[in-house]
């Protein structure tokens, strides 16, 4: 009877940043509940020297590899040092470029990160960026005409994350918080171009995060009211009468990652775009 493992070393190899191979690993592991992995990433390996200083790692701390490597004679180093020392290795990179190089009749370049070249979209995505942190939590409020989305919600909704993670699609992000005494501002009302959409969750999920928020703080800074369920329920009320009054889509967030909220605004907002309902 083989024996189950509920802590693993996952070994994860990079020639680039990393985030590929992070995202697809944690797509996996999270399909394993009861399973920890110990995550031991190493980007921008792009000589055998690198190579060999991280495969040490590997021999001391056995698990699965995981790595996406452009260059086929790193490649070949660490399946045949992984075969040596008996531990499965998947290189994530070698289906998906042998389906490319058949149907496009054409070798790849192996040229390791080349999806990071400074690019129009490289800087599109920057500039995006930038965008979301000058207008985080209700910034410059009055400057919206340059904005692609506007999100609003209450406090600890996600509104950050989700603007920064729509960032990285080179979309322009806004993010103004609601709350019972401060009013949106007017400038919002009068978005003519702009999509807008709020972001929810249950009272007893938005309870627990500021809960948690209230213990890195000192306990007379922070107004009972902030973690008082029938406010925050009274909160999120306020928030769906706004919404249904303007006809703004909601999002509840409750149990959706930051990922799945931001495929799900783009989805939203590329109908927006051409005028589906």
């Amino acid at each position: 009877m083989k024996t189950i493992k509920n802590h693993f070393h996952l070994h994860l190899i990079s020639d680039s940043t990393g985030d590929t191979i992070q995202s697809v690993s944690r797509a996996v592991t999270a399909q394993y509940s009861s399973a920890n992995a110990v995550e031991h990433v190493s980007p921008f390996v792009t000589n055998m020297a690198e190579l060999e200083r991280v495969l040490k790692d590997v021999d001391s701390e056995p698990g699965i590899v995981l790595f996406t490597m452009a260059d086929e004679k790193l490649a070949e180093k660490i399946e045949a040092t992984c075969a040596e020392l008996g531990v499965p290795a998947v290189n994530l990179l070698r289906p998906v470029i042998e389906v490319f190089q058949s149907y496009l009749g054409q070798q790849s370049s192996g040229r390791p990160g080349a999806q990071h070249t400074l690019n129009k979209n490289y800087f599109r995505r920057m500039d995006a960026l930038n965008f979301a942190m000058a207008h985080d939590d209700g910034q410059l409020p009055d400057n919206l005409e340059d904005a692609d989305i506007i999100l609003i919600g209450i406090s600890r909704t996600s509104k950050t994350p989700t603007a920064i993670c729509l960032a990285q699609h080179g979309v322009r992000v806004v993010n103004i918080p609601l709350n019972l005494e401060r009013p949106l501002p007017e400038s919002v009302f009068q978005a003519r171009n702009q999509f807008i959409v709020a972001l929810i969750a249950t009272p007893d999920r938005i309870v627990q995060l500021r809960k948690n928020r209230v213990l890195s703080f000192e306990a007379d800074i922070i107004d009972d009211e902030y973690i008082d369920r029938a406010t925050v329920a009274e909160e999120i009320a306020n928030t769906r009468k706004l919404c249904k009054t303007n006809n703004w889509p909601m999002i509840d967030v409750s149990k959706k990652s930051i990922e799945e909220t931001a495929a799900e605004i783009l989805s939203l907002y590329d109908n927006h775009k051409h005028g589906k309902p």
